[in-house]
């Protein structure tokens, strides 16, 4: 693999592939919005009426759930950012990114809030979308504006990574600023090896068992090519719809 996705040269005895990385971030994912769906939803419809007891336990399975499911945003995160350097057309991964937000808008309101619209809070394939397009416009600092000092071009990045965050922020997207961070941090260092794991892992230090996924990436093998790339997003929606049935029967 070529230094600028960041194969290293320790041996491994085990690979995990892309698909599989991101199956296991969709388990994670999967079963955090299971427990914010429905476990949480569940306990908020019915703390007056609970028992005690079975309200405490419940509230340690939610942040169980919660605490699982902190290990699914790195990793598709890191994908992003694999996807971009790797894609032939960076217009059409936006697109693709574009058009399945739209689509998961919905899914994601009702699965996770109960509502149809949700003003205040967008889906993770927006702030993903916004990420590209953050990238876009380093890549080209970095490659097509001759004649910058180093320090100036940092300052340009920092103010480009500066300006996203705060678009995301406005836009109330899923993770906003922290998902701009992390996946500029995973761009710039893509040339640095191991380093590049660990400041991922830095990035993402805020949120508790965050950082684990980088173990998990650690063993990323990226000579297996990925497969089933639409199966992904279509997963995203699908099981946000099928969380907000599953709450309206149980709860």
């Amino acid at each position: 693999m070529s230094a600028d996705i960041g194969r290293f040269s320790l041996n491994r005895d085990i690979k995990l592939s892309c698909n599989a990385l991101k199956i296991i971030a969709c388990i994670c994912m999967l079963i955090d919005h299971v427990g914010y769906g429905i476990v949480h939803a569940y306990l908020l419809a019915h703390k007056m009426d609970l028992d005690p007891e079975v309200y405490v336990r419940l509230g340690t399975v939610y942040e169980v759930m919660k605490g699982i499911g902190r290990i699914a945003f790195p990793i598709f995160a890191f994908f992003v950012v694999e996807g971009f350097m790797r894609t032939r057309s960076v217009l059409r991964y936006a697109l693709r990114l574009a058009i399945f937000s739209a689509i998961s808008e919905l899914p994601f309101d009702l699965g996770l809030f109960d509502t149809f619209i949700k003003e205040d809070h967008q889906n993770i394939l927006l702030t993903f979308l916004i990420a590209i397009l953050m990238l876009s416009l380093i890549r080209y600092t970095e490659e097509k504006i001759p004649g910058l000092s180093i320090s100036v071009r940092c300052l340009v990045i920092v103010c480009i990574v500066a300006a996203f965050s705060e678009l995301s922020v406005l836009l109330s997207t899923d993770y906003s600023w922290k998902c701009m961070l992390l996946t500029a941090v995973l761009y710039l260092a893509r040339s640095t090896g191991p380093f590049r794991l660990i400041a991922g892992a830095a990035a993402v230090s805020w949120e508790k068992y965050a950082p684990i996924s980088f173990i998990l990436l650690y063993f990323y093998d990226p000579d297996v090519r990925p497969r089933f790339k639409y199966a992904f997003y279509v997963f995203y929606p699908l099981h946000l719809i099928i969380i907000y049935f599953l709450a309206k029967l149980i709860i």
